[in-house]
């Protein structure tokens, strides 16, 4: 009886070394390790760099953009009510975001913003959820109309360079049909 207790307490033992060795290289792979910190970005930033108030309203469409009623104008509620949005990728896709400028306040043209958003990154392990932004995941609306229009800010080194690949200007029509009718 003796022999069988030393073979169970013998075998537990070697269980028990088993499974804190388990326990310790995935714990290296998974979520306890800094592979979280490593992350792509999943949110895209989209407003003033300084807290300015914006006569600007959001709208949304494609496969990977979230609910158009999530997609609001906040600000830090004390002094601003919209100085930007973050639109953060619902699947492996595309979401246009058009930014509205009130025509009466600021006279800018609407523009689109064109995001892509990738599969979702599972390496070094398994901490990063959400789907990677393709490209740029800053972009700007400058605080005035002599600012110019939105462009996204990539990071490049120390310099921070201005990028319009993705962003469309929305032409008034009637503004254009009347200035070709003039030249008749």
């Amino acid at each position: 009886m003796k022999l069988l207790s030393m073979k169970v307490l013998s075998s537990l033992a070697a269980a028990g070394v088993v499974g804190f060795l388990i326990a310790l290289f995935t714990a290296q792979h998974g979520c306890a390790s800094n592979c979280g910190s490593n992350c792509p970005a999943t949110t895209v930033y989209i407003g003033s760099t300084d807290n300015y108030q914006l006569p600007v309203a959001f709208d949304v469409y494609g496969p990977a953009c979230p609910p158009e009623s999530s997609v609001v104008c906040t600000g830090d509620e004390s002094s601003t009510s919209c100085t930007h949005t973050t639109i953060t990728g619902q699947a492996p896709s595309w979401c246009d975001v058009l930014v509205q400028f009130e025509p009466y306040v600021d006279g800018r043209p609407n523009q689109i913003i064109h995001l892509q958003f990738d599969q979702p990154y599972s390496a070094p392990g398994t901490c990063c959820d959400g789907y990677p932004v393709i490209g740029t995941s800053t972009y700007v609306i400058p605080d005035h109309p002599n600012g110019g229009g939105v462009y996204g800010l990539e990071t490049v080194g120390d310099a921070a360079i201005k990028d319009y690949d993705a962003i469309t200007t929305l032409h008034d029509a009637a503004a254009a049909d009347a200035a070709d009718a003039g030249t008749d």
